[in-house]
């Protein structure tokens, strides 16, 4: 298995990768291998191929082996001596033969380049290794069984390493330096003309990478023992200029068809890269890339360490888990750029907020976690919250716009909340909804309850989705009247849902729990919304009066980017007139972003909708953003209503409310109206619409035809 960059466990192998892509890898390798070699034209697939299905599945069985960090059995060198015997026999040359290896690794990258970070240090090495390690058997086999002259062959030779990135050394039988290819050259810091007659030892002094002490390179080894391949990478090459540079080094004895040792041939490749490309992918995987934060990998990492000292020192530590309300509005309205400068801000803040003892990390678009240890009292805690909670209030100036938001926090504290990584995460997760849940911009400790309730709203979503799917979800209707005449003039859209196992279940209850998921309130919205413009629809053309269908909005609708494009969508689609169609929005969603709704209700209305302000006193209450938003009705909240008669202070501000009304030329109806005494009072008062059970319960579509159309 190797780790991805995210953190989480991949399935995705080196050996997986030989396995499955082995045709893929044929296919790209042939092409090209036909292109650089005249001889290959003539050479059908399976003797073109001929050795190279055998290297790859030597490489494949052995690539579990190098990842494990067991001793890697040495690699079949079967597959490149025939492959060289085949190609000398073929008439290839030496730099043809060499450059086949070339197209090989290009075509084994190519297939692999869309998943090669997801790779270990260890497989890339041993991929390259191996390639190299096959590059240079063929050509020593090449080589060996060559006719030509020694000059020929060392020239030929010296064409063909040029061909390869990795620094190339040989050496004769005495261990004295005769060759280096110019990548070498580049490596060691040796020319060509200077290491020629030195000790090996001496062009390749090499150090162990953790002691920095001299030990003794694979070159001298293979010299002493004229064994088989010897490999190492743990050290550092001193350059003739003294610099120290992390390398590999590979040494493999030469033999001539006589018996007779020849020499050594050396590889070195710089690693520098790979070690930088290494630590890069390392950050990446336990970095935040916006912030710089730690991720949520590093955040368990270190969490299961302080977890250890909490437990052996009998200490406590707590996790607080942070959510940006109405982060996504800042997106909607400003864009993602002005919304990363948002998350980078709040960053330098919460670091700023803790000691250096603690952890900040991001561990989702909005979402911080605070990890905090010995922290002492309960009460510090409390302190730390309101300190967070006030820093992120303070407003954010981004791209000439001044923005202010608020966080809910939930903690989590150990031992008292759990033991582990996971279930502190959790629970302080759990926490933080329930603190969303209240109304956003507060605090919660985590509560064992807490837990029963989090399962109740997940089990809710998920019934809410198959109510949707299974067509659970009806429309009520409740008529909407003018006072005067009695007249029917508009229908208020009602949700309900009967779950074949819940029964009834109150839109007080639901309602809310799909608004903590936006894309399930969405869909919800979208539905009522096309039903009811298809009831309208259909009872225009029964031949009924012309009945407008009131339709509540929720925040999560009206600051998504679709609703204005699926409300002119679902009104040409149905034929409905505009006009036929109000839409209902509360006081507090409005005033929780009047820049960003003004827009979209703008819109709306050049379309011909209606908008009506739902619950209107509950609020803000504020006349300078009802002259900013082009509304056509208030609806005074039942609250007010209700106690009309008997509490001075209500009526006194239902009174309010409709000279309000009357003076901003906007229609006001009356909510929870039950009573002809309470009719009685609204009239006299120039209230002039009203609702509520006194002219009709919220019924079915045809039961609102039977009473209130026909």
């Amino acid at each position: 298995m190797t780790r991805a960059p995210s953190g989480e466990q991949s399935s995705f192998t080196l050996s997986e990768f030989f396995r499955r892509e082995a045709e893929s890898i044929f296919e790209v390798w042939e092409v090209d291998a036909r292109k650089a070699a005249d001889c290959a034209s003539r050479l059908p697939s399976r003797e073109l191929r001929n050795n190279l299905p055998e290297l790859l599945k030597t490489m494949a069985d052995h690539a579990d082996e190098a990842l494990s960090g067991q001793s890697i059995a040495k690699l079949s060198v079967n597959a490149a001596r025939n492959h060289a015997q085949l190609r000398w026999r073929r008439g290839y040359s030496l730099k043809e033969v060499a450059r086949e290896y070339g197209i090989l690794r290009s075509a084994i990258v190519q297939t692999l380049s869309d998943r090669i970070s997801e790779l270990s240090e260890k497989e890339l090495r041993f991929l390259f290794e191996s390639l190299d390690g096959a590059i240079v058997e063929s050509v020593g086999t090449y080589v060996a069984i060559s006719n030509q002259e020694r000059e020929s062959e060392q020239e030929r030779l010296q064409v063909t390493l040029r061909n390869i990135s990795d620094g190339v050394i040989c050496t004769d039988a005495d261990g004295l330096t005769h060759y280096l290819n110019p990548a070498a050259e580049r490596i060691t810091g040796w020319s060509g003309e200077d290491a020629i007659g030195k000790p090996v030892g001496e062009v390749v002094a090499v150090l162990d990478e953790a002691s920095g002490q001299p030990v003794e390179s694979m070159s001298e080894l293979t010299l002493r023992t004229r064994d088989q391949s010897a490999h190492r990478s743990d050290i550092l090459l001193e350059r003739k200029d003294g610099r120290q540079v992390p390398v590999e080094e590979a040494a493999a004895p030469l033999w001539d068809s006589g018996g007779e040792f020849l020499g050594v041939v050396v590889t070195i490749r710089d690693v520098s890269n790979v070690r930088a490309l290494t630590a890069q992918l390392g950050y990446l995987a336990t970095r935040d890339p916006l912030t710089g934060l730690p991720n949520r990998a590093l955040l368990k990492d270190r969490l299961m360490q302080e977890v250890a000292h909490a437990e052996r020192h009998g200490e406590r530590l707590a996790l607080m888990y942070l959510d940006l309300d109405l982060f996504k509005e800042v997106n909607d309205m400003l864009g993602h750029t002005a919304g990363d400068d948002l998350l980078v801000e709040v960053a330098e803040r919460l670091k700023n907020c803790v000691r250096r003892s603690d952890t900040v990390c991001r561990v989702g678009g909005d979402e911080f976690i605070l990890l905090l240890t010995e922290f002492g009292e309960m009460a510090s805690l409390n302190e730390l919250g309101s300190k967070v909670s006030d820093t992120l209030r303070e407003p954010f100036e981004l791209e000439g716009h001044t923005v202010e938001i608020s966080t809910s926090v939930g903690i989590s504290v150990f031992p008292d909340d759990g033991h582990d990584p996971d279930s502190l995460i959790r629970h302080a997760d759990t926490a933080m909804y329930q603190a969303k849940a209240l109304g956003r911009n507060n605090m919660q400790f985590f509560a064992p309850a807490m837990n029963r309730r989090a399962r109740e709203r997940r089990e809710l979503q998920r019934e809410l989705r198959k109510a949707l799917a299974e067509k659970q979800l009806s429309l009520h209707f409740q008529p909407q009247v003018e006072l005067a005449t009695g007249k029917v003039l508009a229908a208020e859209v009602l949700l309900r849902w009967r779950h074949p196992r819940l029964g009834s279940v109150s839109p007080n209850r639901f309602i809310p729990v799909a608004e903590e998921r936006r894309e399930l309130m969405i869909s919800i919205g979208d539905w009522v919304l096309e039903e009811s413009c298809r009831q309208a629809r259909a009872w225009l053309d029964a031949g009924y009066p012309p009945v407008r269908v009131s339709v509540n909005v929720s925040m999560v609708q009206l600051r998504g980017d679709s609703l204005v494009d699926h409300v002119a969508d679902v009104l040409d689609r149905f034929r409905l007139p505009p006009n036929q169609l109000q839409l209902e929005l509360t006081e507090s969603v409005l005033m929780s972003d009047v820049a960003g709704a003004a827009d979209r209700i703008r819109s709306l209305e050049k379309m011909g909708v209606r908008i009506s302000v739902d619950d209107f006193g509950t609020g803000y209450s504020s006349l300078s953003y009802l002259k900013d938003l082009p509304v056509d009705e208030l609806k005074i909240d039942q609250t007010f209503v209700h106690d009309l008669a008997s509490d001075p202070d209500k009526a006194a501000i239902v009174n309010a409310i409709i000279r309000m009304g009357q003076s901003l030329n906007l229609r006001v109806i009356a909510e929870g109206v039950e009573t002809s005494g309470l009719v009685d009072y609204l009239c006299a008062n120039g209230c002039e619409y009203a609702q509520g059970f006194y002219f009709g319960k919220p019924v079915t579509a045809k039961r609102f035809e039977g009473r209130f159309l026909s």
